[in-house]
């Protein structure tokens, strides 16, 4: 068994098990950030379009004047969200940690490859290589991220164990062929 490409292999694999729950994050932030925005345009939409209906309806002049400001509010919310496209930078965050989760699989498959004697020293390092590359590309397109996803996804690798599954859990998905028998 090669050994220190091995340790170096966990060691990129544990970086992409990071950044691949760091970004699944921050697209539920962006998310989150896009639901804000839909709310803030709906509120604002439906409050510019009372203010102008109300001065139809009683002919207060303040109401066409509150409309009017709303209305302005309601132009520079749009330029806002145009310009800071919450949606699409969650996609992008979706398509990456898609993109991530590919390559952190094939990770775990060279390293049982690798314990298990099944590849040369050559081809180890031809196919770690090879994953460098395919993650050189994933990250020269990627979104960037910022320290709060990173925190959520700390909390959700160490704290919640999101990664993580028991025997038992994986049994429960299995069918009785392919389970662990317990001792």
């Amino acid at each position: 068994m090669d050994k220190t490409n091995l340790q170096i292999i966990r060691e990129s694999f544990g970086k992409v098990a990071y950044s691949h729950k760091t970004h699944e994050k921050a697209a539920e932030i962006e998310e989150g950030k896009k639901k804000k925005i839909k709310w803030g345009n709906i509120f604002l939409t439906t409050f510019t379009s009372g203010t102008l209906v109300g001065r139809i309806v009683t002919n207060e002049a303040a109401l066409l004047y509150i409309g009017a400001a709303l209305a302005t509010l309601a132009l520079a919310f749009t330029i806002f969200q145009l310009s800071f496209n919450p949606a699409e930078r969650a996609a992008k965050h979706k398509s990456t940690a898609q993109k991530l989760w590919y390559i952190r699989e094939k990770y775990v498959h060279l390293m049982a490859d690798i314990i298990n004697d099944r590849l040369s020293e050559d081809l180890i390092v031809a196919e770690r290589n090879q994953l460098i590359e395919e993650l050189k590309l994933i990250y020269e397109f990627a979104p960037g991220t910022d320290s709060k996803s990173y925190q959520e996804a700390r909390k959700a690798l160490k704290i919640n164990e999101e990664l993580t599954f028991s025997n038992e859990e994986i049994d429960q998905f299995l069918p009785d062929s392919l389970r662990i028998e317990k001792d």
